[in-house]
């Protein structure tokens, strides 16, 4: 008999894990009420996500390609950072629409209703009174049939994220708002910090309109701190008519644990992905790559008949990576570091680079501060170099 299973939310998460079921022969049953959705993000994916993922690719995907990142220090000084790998931005309901049709194409059974609560009755999986039984509005028949295995990825205030793992921890969730801007003129991604904020503003063209938003940790500072520090950027600009014609969002992001060892994502029959498992960047606060990662490496698990292995897996591959991260976000965020990462990077073609791998996922949290080091001889070098240029100066090398 084919496992049953349920996905509750159809994001990159819920979607990605529905089809490598299905193709791998499960019976898949994914709760998604949202028929358009455009999530409150910039939209993003880069070239790791891209290389592991390359249907991302399709033409049949509308998607804007970036090569520039514009860096802003607290100070005001930029930095324009040619991307060697290309970042693609996508408008978030085009994507939602086209993982669900990869899903349901792949033999997965697409259900439009909201799953409202769920409870566990034990004994023989789908027996008379075994298996996960659901209940949605409206109500489906699809719900009615007992489920061997539960998968929540609603997101991270999701109701099925919280039931199965109750008492998230507050201090780790960021708060995000923005808005979806109608013009903007750059045709490259833009970073914008600022000081004392452990956290960031960003503007994503998209091709029909840009995603602007910026976040911080969940009352740090209050929200309405967090609009002014980017209204004002946004009407400096582009001008107050950006803001104007902008539609509003606002959004939870999860934070990443800082020891992704300990931190429970699974139990008897269940298992979390994509946001709801807190499977984010909590520098970037960028996600959908390591929420299509999370949902693959379940379905895995689960068609290898060892899905208690997805955990462990998960803290192996990502844990050390992310938790680093979570444990110097303070730091990173730092005003003199991100001066001097903006300074630097104006005037040295190798930090540019290395900020350019960093964007792209080549280069890891873990490592960064020694491969800057390592450029440092190079760096100096290159800081003389562009300040004779400036003179119009062309002197030679020694070797």
């Amino acid at each position: 008999m084919r496992a049953r299973i349920a996905i509750i939310g159809g994001g990159p998460a819920g979607a990605q894990c529905a089809r490598t079921l299905a193709e791998g022969g499960a019976q898949v049953v994914l709760f998604e009420p949202r028929a358009d959705h455009e999530k409150a993000c910039g939209g993003g994916i880069p070239h790791r996500g891209l290389a592991r993922f390359p249907f991302l690719l399709d033409p049949r995907l509308p998607g804007r390609e970036i090569r520039t990142c514009t860096l802003i220090a607290p100070s005001g000084r930029e930095a324009r950072v040619p991307l060697r790998d290309p970042l693609r931005v996508f408008r978030r309901a085009d994507l939602h629409t086209f993982l669900l049709d990869r899903a349901a194409t792949a033999g997965a059974t697409i259900v439009r209703a909201r799953v409202a609560s769920f409870e566990r009755r034990r004994g023989i999986a789908r027996g008379p009174a075994g298996g996960w039984r659901l209940t949605t509005r409206p109500p489906t028949d699809e719900a009615g049939v007992p489920f061997d295995f539960l998968i929540a990825a609603d997101g991270a205030s999701g109701m099925a994220g919280r039931s199965l793992r109750p008492g998230r921890i507050r201090t780790e969730t960021s708060q995000g708002i923005g808005y979806f801007l109608p013009v903007v003129a750059d045709d490259g991604i833009l970073l914008r910090f600022f000081d004392r904020l452990r956290g960031y503003l960003w503007v994503f063209p998209r091709l029909d309109h840009a995603s602007a938003g910026i976040c911080a940790p969940l009352g740090e500072p209050p929200a309405a701190r967090l609009r002014e520090l980017m209204d004002d950027f946004l009407r400096v600009r582009y001008g107050a008519v950006a803001v104007e014609r902008a539609a509003f969002y606002a959004a939870l992001i999860p934070g990443a644990p800082a020891d992704a060892v300990t931190d429970r994502v699974q139990g008897d029959g269940w298992a979390l992905v994509g946001d709801a498992g807190r499977f984010v960047d909590p520098l970037t606060r960028e996600g959908i790559y390591y929420a299509m990662l999370s949902g693959d490496m379940l379905a895995g698990a689960i068609l290898a008949g060892r899905p208690e292995r997805y955990g462990r897996d998960w803290a192996r591959r990502c844990g050390p990576e992310l938790s680093w991260a979570s444990r110097h976000a303070a730091g990173f965020f730092a005003t003199p570091f991100t001066e001097a990462l903006v300074s630097l990077s104006a005037r040295s073609e190798s930090v540019a680079g290395v900020l350019s791998d960093l964007i792209s996922g080549r280069q890891d949290y873990r490592t960064l501060t020694l491969r800057l080091l390592r450029n440092a001889p190079l760096t100096g070098w290159q800081v003389v170099r562009a300040a004779l240029r400036r003179r119009r100066l062309t002197p030679r090398r020694d070797s």
